[in-house]
């Protein structure tokens, strides 16, 4: 258990590839976004030839990973600790007061190192507002404190408490929320809004906090929000998605990646019209559409499907490719982004909305090898329904492969077996068929 979470002339050919499996639920640290992308700026296009679509099949490696330790957020009522501490000889008492101005149905204290939250406390009984309970027999150690209504939602979490004799705790509902920046810009904005909400809000903070300052922001209600930071540019630092307040927490701001240095732009497409040929492709599985609107859109037809189209002309071995993508509903469907020289060969980074999770696979010879990086969680990943955009962005130093989600590095790998290859974009489908996946505002960029 954790005290605080830490967020902290182009020429197009379709690819498809069938899959084998569906996403997997990972439980996963918390970390920090940036921006949702709804990209503005025009590109500057090329004339091309229609794209020649092609096809191939192939199994989807496995993605199953092995059980992960249970979160904070994963304890419940029923779960019942692994081990009780045995009752120290010099009796150590914790005296909780009430003063959430709610009634607390169940109680849970647990040593920190434990995964489960144990027995409730309170056994029968209901802390009432402003009444008093003492937890005694305890082992002196650090405790996790966490108190929940009638309908087991969470009052407040107090995490990592140091017991040792008698002590006091008062529990006074909210949350608290240190916002600690360590992007190079000032943060003059900080917005905290439910998940439900249809704004952003209002600015929570009362004064800007600059470089390596933290302000902390108190007495939040205690439930899931989306949050984002904005410098005085009113540009995004970095946004988070579908984060729990209880308790105490930190937001360890970090702010977007930079380009490297010697970036240098070959192509961009806003998709506002179609002169580079994309789309107007479709067969039984899939309906590749004309760009529209400022979108290319593609439908999946059929579940456990990969499909994508090349960005053609542009060959290279280190490059900078990002490209913002929807995906209309809920589903488990995903937006991909991908390098390689053909159908049979290519990295290929995935992100699921709904899942907020992402992953990077390697096909290699006709064949899915082991995950580079298997499914993991990200908060950078915005989660909501046909109206988040997320940025994929993928780059290649060297032998090395990193990935990014709307400007916040995730993770890298050292891959060698692809020497040169082409940007592919699109999505997949996995248990779920009909599914519309949409881009916009692709970018690839050379390192000279």
């Amino acid at each position: 258990m954790q005290n605080r979470a830490r967020w902290i002339g182009i020429v197009t050919a379709l690819m498809v590839i069938s899959l084998g499996c569906g996403l997997v639920d990972l439980a996963g640290q918390l970390m920090s976004p940036t921006e949702t992308p709804v990209p503005t700026e025009l590109p500057m296009l090329a004339d091309t030839a229609t794209a020649v679509p092609t096809e191939t099949e192939e199994t989807f490696p496995p993605t199953e990973t092995s059980t992960p330790q249970a979160s904070d957020e994963d304890k419940t009522p029923t779960e019942k600790a692994t081990s009780t501490p045995e009752p120290a000889s010099d009796a150590t008492s914790l005296e909780i007061t009430n003063d959430t101005g709610l009634d607390i149905w169940y109680l849970f204290v647990a040593p920190s190192k434990e995964d489960m939250w144990g027995d409730d406390r309170l056994g029968d009984e209901i802390l009432r507002a402003g009444e008093t309970t003492v937890v005694e027999e305890l082992t002196p150690g650090t405790y996790d404190v966490q108190a929940l209504d009638e309908d087991e939602e969470i009052i407040e979490t107090v995490w990592e408490i140091d017991l040792e004799g008698t002590s006091t705790l008062t529990l006074v509902g909210g949350a608290l929320l240190d916002v600690e920046n360590l992007a190079d810009v000032t943060i003059a904005e900080l917005y905290i809004s439910p998940v439900d909400a249809d704004t952003w809000g209002d600015n929570a903070l009362s004064a800007s906090i600059p470089p390596g300052e933290i302000s902390t922001i108190e007495s939040i209600p205690t439930g899931w929000y989306d949050l984002r930071t904005v410098d005085p540019t009113g540009e995004t630092v970095e946004s988070v998605y579908n984060v729990e307040l209880t308790g105490e927490n930190t937001w360890e701001v970090v702010g977007k990646a930079p380009l490297p240095d010697n970036a240098v732009l070959r192509f961009e497409d806003a998709f506002d019209d179609n002169r580079n040929s994309w789309g107007e492709i479709e067969n039984e599985d899939v309906h590749h559409m004309a760009p529209a609107d400022g979108t290319y859109c593609t439908e999946i037809k059929v579940e456990q499907l990969t499909a994508w189209e090349w960005y053609e002309p542009y060959r290279t071995d280190e490059f900078v490719a990002e490209v913002a993508c929807q995906i209309e509903g809920e589903t488990d469907a995903t937006c991909g982004l991908g390098f390689g020289p053909d159908g049979d060969n290519l990295y290929w980074f995935e992100v699921s909305p709904i899942e907020q999770t992402y992953a990077l696979f390697f096909l290699y010879n006709d064949e899915w090898q082991d995950p580079l990086i298997d499914w993991t969680v990200s908060k950078h990943i915005a989660d909501i329904p046909d109206v988040g955009w997320n940025m994929l962005s993928m780059e290649r130093i060297g032998d090395t492969i990193s990935v990014y989600v709307n400007g916040i590095w995730l993770g890298d790998v050292e891959e060698t077996s692809l020497d040169t290859g082409r940007i592919g974009i699109g999505g997949a489908t996995y248990d779920e068929p009909g599914v519309t996946v949409c881009l916009d505002d692709l970018r690839v960029w050379e390192l000279e």
